[in-house]
C-alpha cells in the first residue's frame, strides 16, 4: 500500500516545539480564556492598589524618599501597551529611572526595579494580546490566514528557533512585531511565549533605565527623545495613508 498520503508534503512547515499543528490550531478554541482575563484584571487592580498605598505613604511622610507610587502606575501603563493599544513605552522607562522621579537613591536599585517590573508588565500586555487575538483568530479568518503561502513561508522560518526569535524581537525596538502575531497564529505555548518576551524586554528596559540614570535625563529631554522615536514613524504612516487615499 502506498503510504505517501501519510507523509508530510515536501517543504511543508513542521510544528514548532510544543506548538499545535495548523489544522488543530485552526479548529480548536483557546482554553483558559476566562481564567486569563480574570487574572489580568486582578493584576491591574493590584497595581492600582499598590500605587494608592505607596501614594498614601508618600503623602504622609515628612521627608518622602521618592515618588515610588509612580512605579506601579508605570507598570499599569505598560500592561496596556501592545498592538491593540500601540502607545509609546520608552518614555515611561526613562522617566521612572530618572533622578527627577528618584524612586530610590541608588541608580542600581532604580534600574533593577524599573527593568524587572517593566518586563513583567510588558509580558502581561503581550499575553493579553495573545488571548484576545487568539480568540478572534479561532474563526475562519485564522484558518484562511494559515492557508496562505506567506504564512506557510513565515512558519518555516519561525519554527527554526521560535523562542530565540521571540526573545530577539522583544529586545529590538521594532514598532510592528509581526513575529508575535505569527506565534499567536501558530499557537506557540503561552508559557514559552511569556518567558521569551520577559527575557527579551528585561535587558532592553535595563539599558534604557541605565541610559536615563547615567545621563541624568530630565522630563523635557525624555519627552524629546520619545518624540524623536515616534514622530518619524507617525509621519511615515500618514504619508503612506495619504498615498493610498489618493489612488483612483
Amino acid at each position: 500500500m502506498d503510504d505517501s498520503a501519510s507523509k508530510p508534503e515536501a517543504g511543508a512547515a513542521l510544528p514548532a516545539a510544543g506548538a499545535e499543528p495548523d489544522s488543530a490550531a485552526g479548529a480548536a478554541s483557546l482554553p483558559g480564556l476566562r481564567a486569563w482575563f480574570a487574572g489580568y484584571v486582578l493584576w491591574m487592580l493590584a497595581l492600582v492598589g499598590a500605587a494608592r498605598l505607596a501614594f498614601d505613604e508618600y503623602s504622609a511622610a515628612d521627608t518622602p524618599a521618592g515618588a515610588r507610587w509612580l512605579l506601579p502606575l508605570g507598570a499599569f501603563y505598560l500592561s496596556l501597551c501592545n498592538t491593540l493599544l500601540p502607545l509609546p513605552t520608552a518614555w515611561v522607562v526613562l522617566l521612572l529611572a530618572s533622578h527627577d522621579v528618584a524612586l530610590f537613591q541608588s541608580d542600581a536599585e532604580r534600574i533593577a526595579a524599573v527593568a524587572l517590573l517593566g518586563a513583567s508588565a510588558t509580558m502581561m500586555a503581550n499575553l493579553n494580546e495573545y488571548h484576545v487575538l487568539g480568540y478572534f483568530l479561532r474563526s475562519r479568518l485564522g484558518g484562511r490566514i494559515r492557508q496562505t503561502h506567506t504564512y506557510r513561508w513565515a512558519v518555516r522560518w519561525f519554527d527554526v528557533a521560535p523562542f530565540q526569535t521571540l526573545a530577539l524581537f522583544a529586545f529590538l525596538p521594532i514598532p510592528v512585531d509581526f513575529v508575535r502575531w505569527l506565534a499567536i497564529l501558530r499557537r506557540y505555548p503561552r508559557g514559552r511565549f511569556a518567558a521569551a518576551y520577559w527575557i527579551g524586554r528585561l535587558p532592553r528596559y535595563a539599558l534604557l533605565a541605565g541610559l536615563s540614570a547615567a545621563l541624568h535625563l530630565d522630563a523635557w529631554e525624555i519627552a524629546l527623545l520619545q518624540a524623536a522615536l515616534v514622530v518619524p514613524l507617525a509621519g511615515r504612516w500618514l504619508l503612506a495613508a495619504g498615498r493610498r487615499s489618493s489612488r483612483p
